[in-house]
């Protein structure tokens, strides 16, 4: 029985092992044809023909020129004070129009590297994009600063690994005023040209509070106020209070809860006074009030229906009298 035993064991062992060596190619087979799938193309950013109009600060063209990106579309053109440059063009991806993330225009000085101006493009109908760099914004950007500018158009898109980065030729701009009274170009670095558009952070000045009045001012005006209180405090001692003629029953009861709120009233205003602010003071005031109108109401009906009860009373029993 043992060596049958043996023999059933080995048999089992031998039928797993072919089992896992059969898989093995199936795995090997269906892995090979994903690692020889060929990569997805990357998407290439270009432009079209390029139309440059230099326009005189009345608004009227003075040249137009049309060409492809890198050519020399303008020579060292002068740009005098209100003219500006405007550049149309359609991007292309991948040989299509298309709306890139990025199109912008950048004017770099020559004689002070690392100072740019940027004109962002605008989308028009039909894919095309126009950005317009004058005078006022490059002083705007980079102050007045002369010479020549390179013109170069800028591109980029998260589709495509590579942007676009052309020259469209040169810019320039006249000489600042030399002399005594001439005021010295204003040249801003790259770190502080306003490219973000952040907005700048306002700080509150708040005037110095005026000065308080003396304590004896206070006192005396608090002591004013508390004036018309103690003048009722001595009307009333000088009639005399009756304790004896407060209600009872009923009307008792609903008397002792409108003397608690006008009391809880009077608290409040002291709470007022010392420590509370208004808007914490106005809804207990407003539920206090409303608790005070109620029972005052109840306790003048109760102490009605309440006379009213003893009146006819006595009436039976002068009637029973005679």
């Amino acid at each position: 029985m043992r060596k049958i035993s043996c023999l059933i064991c080995l048999g089992l062992l031998l039928c797993v092992a072919q089992a896992q060596d059969a898989a093995e190619p199936e795995v090997q087979a269906s892995s090979e044809p994903a690692a020889d799938s060929p990569p997805k193309k990357a998407s290439v950013l270009g432009v079209d023909s390029i139309l440059v109009t230099v326009y005189a600060a009345d608004g009227k063209k003075e040249s137009t020129k049309q060409g492809k990106l890198d050519e020399a579309l303008l020579k060292a053109t002068a740009l005098r004070s209100g003219q500006y440059v405007e550049v149309s063009f359609t991007p292309l991806l991948d040989g299509a129009p298309a709306k890139p993330q990025q199109a912008m225009l950048a004017a770099a000085s020559k004689a002070h590297p690392g100072l740019t101006a940027y004109a962002v493009a605008k989308a028009q109908k039909g894919g095309s994009h126009v950005a317009s760099l004058g005078t006022a914004a490059i002083e705007k950007q980079l102050g007045s600063l002369g010479g020549e500018l390179a013109l170069s158009l800028l591109l980029g898109d998260p589709a495509a690994p590579l942007g676009v980065s052309g020259s469209i030729g040169s810019l320039l701009l006249p000489e600042a005023a030399t002399g005594s009274a001439a005021p010295k170009p204003k040249l801003l670095t790259a770190g502080h040209q306003p490219v973000n558009n952040f907005k700048p952070n306002i700080a509150h000045i708040f005037r110095t509070p005026d000065k308080r009045a003396p304590a004896v001012v206070s006192l005396a005006f608090t002591g004013l106020a508390l004036a018309p209180l103690a003048l009722l405090v001595l009307y009333l001692g000088a009639l005399g209070v009756n304790f004896a003629g407060f209600p009872s029953g009923t009307a008792g009861l609903w008397a002792l809860l409108f003397h608690g709120g006008i009391a809880a009233l009077l608290g409040l205003y002291a709470l007022f006074w010392l420590r509370l602010d208004l808007a914490s003071t106005l809804p207990a005031a407003l539920g206090l009030g409303a608790f005070t109108a109620l029972t005052g109401y109840k306790a003048l009906s109760a102490l009605s229906a309440q006379r009213a009860a003893e009146a006819k009373v006595a009436a039976v029993a002068v009637k029973k009298a005679n």
